[in-house]
This record gives structure tokens, C-alpha cells and sequence, in this order.
């Protein structure tokens, strides 16, 4: 699943789509992501010490594909494409108004793995949209009667997941 990463320092922001992601631990929750340092977004990240994760619907994978493969250096990619968001609560991030879930993060630790930087950071706050989820057996889940998410294939392939989709109980 690929991921919107929103950042902001001084008067420059940024969006741009990520495919490696993770969460880490749960005791504080803490979620990584995979970086390339020549990012514009990598340089805004670094500076502030704060970033957005957005989860859009899959009506914007067009827009994932987008932001994805232009630069922020050369554009305000949230002007030039419409792009909505409102300022995070905790921390100045831009937070999608489209996500239907979304975290801000404070950067806790930087580690370089090759062509990417993998940026550990603590979940600050947590964005959720409530008709979005169900609980199952304790467990907070996507409603997939109500959300179709995008997941990238590659080569700008994205398939849909939802209802409709095979999905399996193996207990």
C-alpha cells in the first residue's frame, strides 16, 4: 500500500507518495519509512522534525502516481493539483482532508540502508475516519463495504482492494 507523505518546513511544503512503510513498535507507537535523500521532501523532513502520513481512498491513486514522480523542488504540488489539507494538531504538517486515516510523526532516528534513509518516528496523533471502520473481535478494521483502497503494483500498475475482493480467514 502506498502511502502520502506531507512535510513542511518554514514556508515550503511538500507531498509525495511512499511504498515502503512500517510499523515498528506500539509501546509508544512508532512507524518507519524508507526515504531517498535526494527527496525535496527528505530535506523538509530533516529541517522541521515532523511529517504527515496520509491513507487515501483509491479514487487517488492518479494523484499517488503524480506526486510520486515529480518534485516539490520545482512546484507547490499541493497548488498545482488541487490538493486539500488542513494543518496537523500536534505538529505543522499538512494532513489530507481526503485521508481516511492519518498520523503526524516526530522524528525519532535516521538510519541510511543503501539508496534510502529509514526514518523511525513516534506517532504524535492519529487522524481516523470513523465510517471508515469497523471493530471485529476487538480489532479496529477497515470497512471495505465503505472504502477501496489502492495498492501499488508497480511499473504504474495499482490494483483495487475492496469488497469485492478475495480476502481469506486463516485462523
Amino acid at each position: 500500500m502506498v502511502v502520502l507523505v506531507t512535510s513542511k518546513h518554514e514556508d515550503k511544503h511538500n507531498i509525495m507518495a511512499a511504498g515502503f512503510h512500517t510499523t515498528i513498535g506500539y509501546a509508544p507507537l512508532i512507524y518507519g519509512v524508507s526515504l531517498r535523500k535526494e527527496a525535496f521532501s527528505y530535506d523538509l523532513i530533516m529541517n522541521s522534525g515532523n511529517f504527515g502520513i496520509n491513507f487515501v481512498p483509491v479514487n487517488y491513486a492518479e494523484l499517488i502516481q503524480i506526486v510520486g514522480t515529480r518534485t516539490g523542488r520545482e512546484m507547490d504540488k499541493f497548488s498545482e493539483y488541487n490538493i486539500e489539507y488542513d494543518h496537523g494538531i500536534n505538529l505543522n504538517v499538512p494532513i489530507l482532508k481526503e485521508a481516511y486515516f492519518a498520523y503526524e510523526f516526530k522524528v525519532i532516528d535516521s538510519r541510511n540502508y543503501g539508496s534510502h534513509e529509514f526514518v523511525a518516528r513516534e506517532v504524535m496523533t492519529i487522524y481516523k475516519d470513523e465510517d471508515k471502520f469497523i471493530e471485529i473481535d476487538g480489532w479496529t478494521m477497515p470497512d471495505m463495504n465503505k472504502l477501496e483502497v489502492p495498492l501499488y503494483l508497480g511499473r504504474s500498475v495499482y490494483a483495487t482492494f475492496n469488497a469485492s475482493s478475495e480476502q481469506k480467514d486463516y485462523v
